[in-house]
């Protein structure tokens, strides 16, 4: 059992009392278009509004908590993709640091409609599940959704919609070339270096808040990490590996936050070989 399911079944007993929520999580399924057409993929968003001090959780978690899922149940010919996960933050379970979302959030999720519609509308229905933690947790499993939409010739954008939707795409970790990024696995700790192209792109004093997010759990997201600027550049990143992480793996799947002064930190997503 993993130690994520273990701390649930010890705290939860404990933490769960949906009753007491001053103000519960706001969560709906919206489209990025008002219409959709045969073949044209497009974008639906799982929109969720945490109350103050409260949190969902991100594709992993971390030691504690449950990523937000979904399930869905498509007419013939649609697929859905993965869900695109715009950066994490570090949130608070009881007293463990974790990976997730607090305020306003937008889970994109890619639909591809069949080359084929002979119909006027299409439904897309889903079940999701999640867990909203602050001062106590409100798990939520299996939570039915639909959207219904019209079949036309050209897809129509959403124009009240659309903003959110790029907002929060801009969010989504990618992996930046101008970045060398490297890993050595040691029994006990894992050696991040990410080694900039020129100089021009080393960090200001504001290094301390790098931090590197666990997208499979080989490290320990309650445990320090330890940061080491060099002179060329270079940021040495020591992360203390999980006791319950995967066994062996080829690589170091994740996304590092770089502050950037007075701007919004830039998420770079990461997997490097050992």
């Amino acid at each position: 059992m993993r130690f994520v399911s273990f701390l649930a079944i010890v705290l939860l007993p404990s933490l769960i009392r949906a009753e007491e929520a001053d103000k519960p999580l706001e969560i709906k399924l919206i489209s990025e278009v008002r219409s959709v057409s045969p073949g044209k993929e497009f974008h639906l968003g799982l929109h969720l509004k945490h109350p103050p001090g409260s949190h969902t959780y991100w594709k992993n978690p971390g030691i504690v908590g449950l990523a937000t899922k979904i399930q869905w149940s498509l007419p013939p010919g649609f697929k859905a993709g993965e869900i695109q996960w715009p950066a994490p933050r570090i949130v608070k379970m009881a007293s463990y640091e974790a990976q997730g979302y607090e305020g306003e959030t937008l889970l994109l999720i890619p639909i591809l409609p069949p080359a084929d519609l002979s119909t006027k509308t299409i439904t897309l229905t889903a079940k999701a599940s999640w867990m909203c933690c602050g001062k106590t947790c409100q798990p939520a499993t299996d939570v039915p959704f639909s959207i219904t939409l019209p079949v036309t010739e050209s897809a129509k954008t959403d124009a009240e919609t659309r903003p959110l939707f790029e907002k929060f795409r801009a969010l989504v970790p990618k992996p930046n070339t101008k970045w060398t990024v490297t890993a050595q696995r040691h029994p006990t700790e894992i050696w991040l270096t990410l080694k900039p192209a020129s100089r021009d792109m080393m960090l200001s004093d504001d290094a301390k808040k790098i931090h590197f997010f666990t997208a499979d759990g080989q490290v320990d997201s309650n445990g320090k990490q330890g940061i080491e600027m060099i002179e060329d550049g270079t940021i040495s990143i020591s992360l203390p590996v999980s006791e319950t992480g995967p066994k062996n793996p080829p690589t170091l799947p994740g996304v590092v936050s770089l502050p950037q002064g007075e701007q919004p930190a830039v998420f770079v997503e990461v997997d490097p070989k050992y």
